[in-house]
């Protein structure tokens, strides 16, 4: 009977097959990952602390700038900037009359003579604005017939009336008629007088009115004879937007637009803008050297023709013009060009690196190195931008050592160490 408990109470505790090695995997498992996690924290935190040591070292460190001293450009014999091209005349042209293109005589790139018809329009609402406006009149000129022949009638009855009171008057004075029919007679009289005054001006207000008719009627031929676009002067058509069939606005607002565009460019003008530098270097009537890239070896003479005598306050340059005679057609307006202007004696410019220049609310500024290797920021005038260097106008002075791609780091104040290579 015990024997036979004891075998009935076994398999309570009896533990399943493989058991022992599930968490003998799970052990090796862990710690497999315990060893991974050491060795990839144990490192980073190591150069973490170094990286940390290396910031503190390098913030204790002066930084490195490039810099390089402020120097003079070689003499010149003239100063030379660039300037666009434009015609001497150019303006666009306008219909002044609705209607249709009906025909295009021009086209881009023709030469036009000063009153070459250059297209026609067809205008069919103003055709019949005429025809009603001469009909107008022409009722309107009949009104002032009849009104004439109103104003004899009643200058005829006035007179009849003048002699028909004389009559009575005699003949009343005789006592032969009444005084009350003498009375009637001058009331008649003052009646055709005032009746006469009316039909006169009636007359004048039908002649004005005729006067009216007729204005409106030269003015709408007048209008009629814009149909006909011709070319305002002489000149190139440089611009056709317009073909037939186009349904054109008169005027140069709302939805009209332009039909061509003439230009006069047997004389062209360069606009050339002078920084403040130069201008006092530079007087009308005297002569300037054009070059342009697309005709390398050629030199245009050009004169000198007109200052604005002002700045913009913007570049603190001045708009200068000149002319340059352009028989052979060969400059076209639009065109970049160099304008060399002749100094009177050599000039030198003071000249920086471009990536010197900070700009802010103080203006533009360069750092400036001294002998101690303090930096100290200098604001500066600029007189012109040659690109990849400035030609400083004041501020500065030869030898100087500015600092090249100033950082944040570089601050009024703060000591700064030269990289090799330097203007020191």
């Amino acid at each position: 009977m015990v024997q036979k408990t004891a075998s009935l109470a076994e398999p309570a505790v009896r533990r399943k097959p493989g058991s022992g090695r599930l968490l003998v995997f799970f052990g090796v498992f862990g710690l497999i990952l315990a060893v991974a996690v050491t060795a990839g924290v144990l490192p980073r935190l190591h150069r973490g602390r170094a990286l940390a040591a290396a910031e503190i070292e390098v913030e204790k460190k002066a930084p490195v700038v490039k810099a390089t001293p402020a120097r003079l450009a070689a003499a010149m014999d003239g100063v030379e900037l660039p300037g666009d091209l434009v015609a001497l005349v150019e303006a666009p042209i306008f219909a002044r009359a609705d209607g249709f293109v009906k025909r295009r005589l021009v086209d881009l790139g023709y030469t036009v003579k000063s009153g070459q018809l250059m297209a026609e329009l067809e205008t069919p609402e103003l055709d019949q604005q005429i025809t009603q406006t001469r009909a107008t009149l022409s009722q309107s000129k009949s009104t002032l017939n009849e009104m004439q022949a109103a104003l004899n009638l009643s200058r005829a009855n006035l007179n009849l009336a003048k002699v028909t009171l004389d009559r009575w008057k005699r003949l009343t004075d005789a006592g032969i008629f009444s005084r009350q029919e003498g009375d009637e007679k001058e009331a008649a009289l003052a009646v055709a007088e005032a009746d006469t005054q009316r039909v006169e001006a009636s007359l004048a207000t039908a002649r004005e009115t005729v006067r009216a008719n007729e204005a409106n009627v030269r003015r709408l031929e007048e209008l009629k004879q814009f149909a006909s676009v011709t070319a305002p002067f002489d000149g190139i058509v440089t611009s056709r937007t317009t073909d037939i069939g186009s349904l054109i606005n008169a005027g140069n607002g709302g939805p009209s637009k332009e039909m061509f565009r003439v230009a006069q460019i047997d004389v062209v003008r360069i606009f050339v803008n002078v920084p403040q530098s130069y201008v006092s270097l530079i007087h009308p009537g005297e002569m300037a050297e054009l070059h342009v890239q697309e005709l390398p070896g050629k030199v245009f003479s050009a004169e000198v023709t007109s200052i604005a005598n002002a700045l913009d306050p913007n570049s603190r340059a001045m708009l200068v013009i000149c002319r340059v005679d352009n028989p052979r057609h060969l400059l076209y307006p639009g065109m970049y060009s160099q304008v060399k202007f002749p100094t009177p004696k050599a000039t030198r410019a003071l000249v920086i690196p471009g990536d010197a220049l900070t700009l802010g609310k103080s203006g533009t500024r360069v750092a400036v190195v001294g002998p101690d290797h303090i930096v100290h920021f200098r604001t500066i005038a600029i007189g012109q931008d040659l690109g990849a260097e400035l030609e400083v106008a004041a501020g500065l002075s030869a030898g100087e050592l500015v600092v090249s791609n100033p950082t944040d780091a570089i601050r009024d104040g703060v000591a700064v160490e030269l990289r090799s290579g330097s203007g020191q």
